[in-house]
């Protein structure tokens, strides 16, 4: 997988035997089953509206990695910690800038990115996305007088009225620009007034509508929205969702389609679970949601998808040259979890006799990862971290400081190092002997 990551293949080590080329990816032949599972995933990487969640759901990821930074400041793995740390009440406001109104930021970012899809005005784009997606907020009245919005729907639980806010601005404003409706200046006005009246009709449009629905007729947008889409949520912690998820990622490897390009689409539920439980932990709370990003990377694809790095600790090993060679090349990435150089150069795609523990180690990894935390025997992941670290470190905080995720981390390396080994070895004798026997 991993990264949920780009793809790329880092360079290798400056020094040592210098190791075979990855292979480039060949065009697949018309009518193939992985041609057509490239073109799924074609036509779904290149979906403009899920482009631009996608793009919405990355945006805001730095300020929800600066939110799970304070949240950690803040409800340190060691209570002793606090001592040498600033005020908690300043280390909650950091945080609730951040991770509590995390919806705006994914509104403006996804917005930005449609509107460079559709062309449409970048400005007014996200200022329309942002008053609407505020004008669609329930006030409530506060207890000395006068009226407020809420941090709920702002943070976690606003995530996909967010979206849709964004989606719907931007889709009005490139409607209307298309057909050329708004007020036009003539005159040798500057640009930027010339674009900023040609926008203040479907601004206009945009929100009184929404307000009309809302404030007028009572109509609970927000709330209806995330109502809507909460069952996915829910649903994503259960066994079969998660045992979903892996499956369909080591398959669309297995073809040579990243799996994330296709599975794109639960992004905007991982993030909306890790902020739920973000949010769960700082109310004092244990995290709700095992169905989040930080799941897979630390617990299941360690290494990569497929739960590669157990492939590189062993290619280290192997005696035939090229293995060897690749395990040289691909260790240090892997430990990033960054794995293409393994799947390109053993190689692991379309290559039956490695297809086995490629499925089958994510599979029994996220189905005992599930049991421990569903069970309570470890603590969910609720903090976002860089997805690149070494995975001891990683689970250790993306868990809030839980020993036994690291535990479990370790215990699932030790599983998918016995799952991988028969077939490495065994693959790993059939090169040396074709090695052997080639003059």
């Amino acid at each position: 997988m991993a990264e949920p990551k780009p793809a790329r293949a880092p360079a290798p080590p400056s020094s040592g035997p210098t190791p075979p080329p990855v292979q480039a990816a060949t065009a697949p032949p018309p009518g193939s089953l992985r041609h057509r599972a490239h073109a799924i995933g074609h036509a779904v990487s290149r979906q403009p509206h899920l482009q631009a969640i996608r793009d919405g759901v990355l945006g805001a990821l730095p300020i929800i990695l600066l939110g799970s930074g304070f949240l950690l400041l803040w409800q340190p793995p060691w209570p002793g910690l606090s001592r040498f740390l600033p005020p908690q009440s300043a280390l909650r406001a950091g945080y609730l800038a951040c991770a509590g109104l995390v919806s705006i930021y994914a509104c403006a970012a996804t917005a930005l990115s449609l509107a460079r899809r559709r062309e449409a005005d970048l400005a007014a784009s996200v200022t329309t996305a942002l008053a609407v997606f505020l004008v669609a907020q329930k006030t409530g009245v506060l207890q000395g007088g006068g009226t407020a919005l809420g941090l709920s729907t702002l943070g976690a639980g606003g995530l996909f009225p967010a979206f849709a806010a964004a989606i719907f601005a931007v889709e009005v404003i490139h409607f209307f620009a298309q057909r050329r409706w708004g007020i036009r200046l003539s005159g040798g006005a500057p640009d930027v007034v010339v674009r900023s009246f040609a926008a203040m009709l479907p601004a206009t449009v945009c929100v009184v509508a929404v307000w009309l629905l809302v404030h007028v007729l009572g109509v609970d947008l927000v709330g209806g929205i995330a109502a809507l889409f909460r069952p996915l949520v829910h649903g994503g912690d259960t066994l079969a969702a998660v045992l979903l998820v892996v499956l369909i990622d080591s398959a669309l490897w297995m073809v040579g389609v990243h799996g994330l390009a296709v599975l794109a689409a639960v992004r905007p539920l991982w993030l909306s679970a890790l902020a739920e439980n973000m949010a769960a932990v700082s109310s004092g709370h244990p995290p709700p949601h095992v169905f989040t990003q930080e799941f897979f990377v630390w617990f299941v694809w360690q290494g990569g998808s497929g739960a590669t790095l157990a492939l590189a600790l062993m290619l280290i090993f192997a005696k035939s040259k090229q293995l060897r060679l690749v395990g040289r090349a691909g260790i240090v990435p892997a430990i990033f979890n960054i794995n293409e150089p393994l799947i390109f150069g053993t190689p692991v795609v379309m290559n039956g006799k490695l297809a086995p523990p490629f499925v089958l180690a994510p599979v029994v990894m996220v189905t005992l990862s599930w049991l421990a935390m569903h069970f309570g025997l470890v603590r969910p992941p609720y903090i976002e971290v860089v997805w690149t670290l070494p995975g001891p470190i990683g689970a250790y905080l993306s868990s809030g400081g839980d020993v036994r995720a690291v535990v479990l981390q370790m215990l699932n390396l030790a599983i998918a190092l016995a799952i991988w080994w028969p077939f490495v070895r065994r693959y790993d004798r059939a090169l040396l002997s074709s090695e052997r026997t080639t003059p």
